[in-house]
């Protein structure tokens, strides 16, 4: 009984998000965190065989094989224990190889005093964020070059504005509002800083993050544990429309 209660514990610290901590061998080999060579640019599913994955020390998954296909939607269900949530966490840091094409999000939100929820959700696109600080900087320069100096920050910005609109960078702000509203967020809550909200809120900040962002594989760490009905109606209508690949997981609790 004392072993299978250290065991347990040993499991449950192992599930911390340490990366290091955790090993993947597939056949006889530990994978690498960023997939197989850049020969696998093309592939649109992932398929690993026979793998292993332990923490610590302690076996969580052997002789694994998993299949997942472009555009399908998986549910991971079963009781505590079974490696439902370190399946997603492998999936999600690339310790179970994943082609590089294939882009993935994180759920995770720090609190702080100064980014409020919306900008949380809107600051998830990296590179949206990168191009409006260059227009910024730019701007601000440009306004004390001379003539010569002019045309070129006039063309360089132009070509950022080119890819802002093509990232959608003028419906950002206005999509996000309406994601954080179906998940319960109200005006004002959506202008308020991440750290005046609990953890469960934050975890609403989290999806919201993901739904904006559609990465080509969204992957769900039993995203209604922190909503009310309302949410998850909103949330269920949302991802019946989801057309990029699905995968989610539920535990069952077995009295």
């Amino acid at each position: 009984m004392m072993h299978a209660q250290l065991q347990k514990r040993l499991k449950q610290e192992a599930l911390q998000d340490d990366h290091d901590a955790f090993t993947v061998v597939i056949g006889s080999r530990a994978s690498v965190l960023d997939g197989d060579t850049d020969g696998d640019a093309n592939v649109k599913d992932i398929t690993i065989e026979n793998f292993s994955a332990s923490a610590r020390g302690i076996e969580l998954l052997k002789n694994t094989s998993l299949k997942i296909s472009l555009g399908k939607r998986y549910g991971l269900v079963g009781p505590n224990g079974k490696g439902k949530s370190t399946l997603l966490k492998l999936l999600a840091w690339r310790k179970i190889p994943v082609p590089k094409n294939i882009d993935v999000l994180e759920q995770e939100v720090v609190g702080d005093d100064k980014t409020e929820a919306l900008q949380a959700v809107v600051s998830a696109n990296e590179e949206l964020v990168k191009l409006r600080s260059e227009v910024d900087s730019l701007q601000n320069s440009s306004s004390n070059a001379d003539e010569n100096g002019n045309d070129e920050a006039g063309e360089k910005l132009a070509e950022l504005y080119d890819k802002l609109e093509a990232l959608g960078s003028d419906a950002a702000e206005v999509q996000d509002s309406k994601i954080l509203a179906g998940l319960g967020f109200t005006k004002d809550m959506q202008a308020r800083p991440t750290k005046s909200f609990s953890g469960g809120w934050r975890m609403r900040i989290s999806l919201a993050r993901a739904l904006f962002m559609q990465p080509t594989l969204l992957l769900l760490d039993e995203p209604t544990n922190h909503l009310d009905l309302r949410a998850v109606l909103w949330i269920e209508e949302y991802l019946c429309r989801w057309k990029k690949t699905l995968m989610s997981y539920h535990t069952i609790v077995i009295s």
